[in-house]
C-alpha cells in the first residue's frame, strides 16, 4: 500500500503543498523521504518563501496537495482549475479497505476514540488518525496489511474526495462551517462523500432520523445499517453503543473487548469536561460545542445549569433554535460575548424579561461574571466557532480553564 502510494506520486516532477499547517508539513516530511527527486513547492501566504502573489505558484506545479483548512470557495478558485488532491484523498485511495471512517457535525472524536479502543482491546492492530489531531501521513510507516485505520474525517477533508472508506459512519448533520462553503448543501454534500464512492460490499452506518432537504440517497450498499443518533458531547449515548455493537458483530470481536472499551473510556478534553468546583458551583468546559444543537444537548444532559456562557465567531449559522430553547429552559443566567453573543443577546433582549442577560467584553469577563452570580452549574458551551479570537476550540477551552482555576475558592 505504501509502495503503491509512493509509486503513484513519483509520476509528478513537481508537487505544490497548498497550506503549510499540520497536514502540509506532514506531507512535506513524507515527500522529502520518499520522493527525493520531486520538486516541492510551498504555497502558503504565511510562509517566508511566499509573497502576496503566492497563488501564482499553483500554475507552476503538476499536482497540488491542498490542506483542509483552505477554502477554495473563499479564494474564488474552481476545484477543476488545477490538479488538486489531499493527504486524505491519497490515504482513501491506497488504504481504503483498512479504513473505518467517521464523519458528522458532532460526536466524531468520541466515537473514533471508542472504536480504536475496542479494536486494541480485542488484540487488533489499530491506529487513530485524521482530524482528531494526528496526521495520517505521520503514521504511514506504522501501517501493515493487518492494521485498522480509524479516521475522524471532517467535511473539509472529505470535500472533493473521490474515494470512500470500507466502513463509513455518518453520525449527524447540522448547519456549520458556513464561512467555508457557498451554502449548507455544499457542506452536506462534502459529508456524503464518506459513502458516495463505496461499493456494494462496503459497510455504511448512518442516521435516517434526520429529515434533510437533500437526504442520504446516494448509496447502493448491501451492508447498510440505520442508527438513531443523538449528539454525544463526551457522553456515551445509546446511539454510540449501537454503533460499537454493530462493529463488534461485523469485525467478529468479543464481548470482553467491548466492555473494556466502555469501562476505560474517559471524556475527551473540552467535551463536557468538569474543571473545578468553587463554593459549591461546578464549572464545565464544553468548548467543543460550535453549533446551537450541541449547546442545547449539553444543557439537557446536565439538567441543573443555572448559568450559561455563549459566544464566538459568527459564521452565518442560524440561532433561532437555540434562542427558542433558552426561552423555555431553566437557565436563569445567560452570559454572552463576542460576535454571536451580541446577536443572541439582541434577540433575547427583545423577547425575554425573565432571564438575567449579561453582555460581556470577552470570555475572561464572562467567567468573572459567572463567578459572581452562579449558584449551581456554570456551563461554557459557546454554540459557535472560535476563530475570531482563538486558534481553535481547544485553545478557547484552555483559556476558560485557566480563568476558572484563577478564581478564589
Amino acid at each position: 500500500m505504501l509502495k503503491n502510494l509512493v509509486s503513484d506520486l513519483k509520476q509528478y516532477k513537481s508537487i505544490g503543498i497548498f497550506g503549510f499547517g499540520v497536514e502540509g508539513k506532514s506531507f512535506y516530511n513524507f515527500a522529502q523521504k520518499y520522493l527525493p527527486g520531486t520538486e516541492l513547492v510551498i504555497i502558503d501566504k504565511n510562509h517566508p518563501s511566499c509573497d502576496e502573489n503566492y497563488l501564482k505558484k499553483l500554475d507552476a506545479v503538476e499536482l497540488v496537495i491542498k490542506s483542509p483548512g483552505i477554502s477554495l470557495y473563499n479564494l474564488g478558485i474552481e476545484h477543476t482549475s488545477y490538479n488538486f488532491s489531499s493527504t486524505t484523498e491519497l490515504l482513501l485511495k491506497h488504504f481504503k479497505h483498512q479504513i473505518i471512517g467517521v464523519t458528522g457535525t458532532k460526536g466524531k472524536s468520541t466515537l473514533v476514540t471508542l472504536i480504536d479502543s475496542l479494536l486494541k482491546n480485542a488484540g487488533k492492530k489499530s491506529i487513530l488518525c485524521g482530524n482528531i489531531g494526528i496526521p495520517a501521513f505521520d503514521m504511514l510507516e506504522e501501517i501493515s496489511a493487518e492494521t485498522n485505520i480509524v479516521m475522524e474525517l471532517s467535511s473539509h477533508q472529505l470535500l472533493h474526495a473521490t474515494h470512500s472508506p470500507h466502513i463509513a459512519i455518518l453520525t449527524n448533520l447540522f448547519e456549520e462551517h458556513l464561512d467555508y462553503y457557498k451554502d449548507v448543501h455544499e457542506y452536506y454534500e462534502a459529508k456524503f462523500n464518506i459513502y458516495r464512492y463505496q461499493s456494494k460490499k462496503d459497510i455504511f452506518i448512518y442516521n435516517l432520523g434526520q429529515k434533510l432537504e437533500r437526504g442520504y440517497n446516494v448509496f447502493d450498499n448491501e451492508l447498510k445499517f440505520s442508527v438513531d443518533f443523538s449528539l454525544q458531547n463526551g457522553f456515551i449515548h445509546k446511539s454510540t453503543l449501537q454503533i460499537l455493537e454493530k462493529l463488534k458483530e461485523i469485525l467478529a470481536l468479543g464481548d470482553e473487548a467491548y466492555m473494556q472499551a466502555l469501562n476505560t473510556f474517559q471524556t475527551l478534553p473540552h467535551r463536557m469536561e468538569f474543571v473545578k468546583e468553587i463554593q459549591g458551583v461546578s464549572y464545565i468546559n464544553d468548548s467543543i460545542a460550535t453549533i446551537p444543537q450541541a449547546t442545547i444537548e449539553a444543557v439537557k444532559i446536565l439538567k441543573n445549569v443555572d448559568t450559561l456562557i455563549i459566544g464566538g465567531n459568527d459564521r452565518g449559522v442560524h440561532y433561532e433554535v437555540l434562542i427558542d430553547f433558552l426561552l423555555t429552559s431553566d437557565v436563569a443566567n445567560i452570559i454572552l460575548f463576542s460576535d454571536t453573543g451580541k446577536k443572541i443577546y439582541d434577540a433575547l433582549h427583545v423577547k425575554e424579561k425573565q432571564k438575567n442577560l449579561f453582555l460581556q467584553k470577552n470570555l475572561q469577563e464572562s467567567v468573572k461574571k459567572a463567578y459572581n452570580i452562579a449558584r449551581k452549574i456554570v456551563l461554557f458551551s459557546p454554540a459557535a466557532s472560535s476563530f475570531n479570537e482563538y486558534k481553535n476550540f481547544a485553545e478557547r477551552g484552555d483559556e476558560f480553564k485557566r480563568v476558572v482555576n484563577q478564581l478564589k475558592g
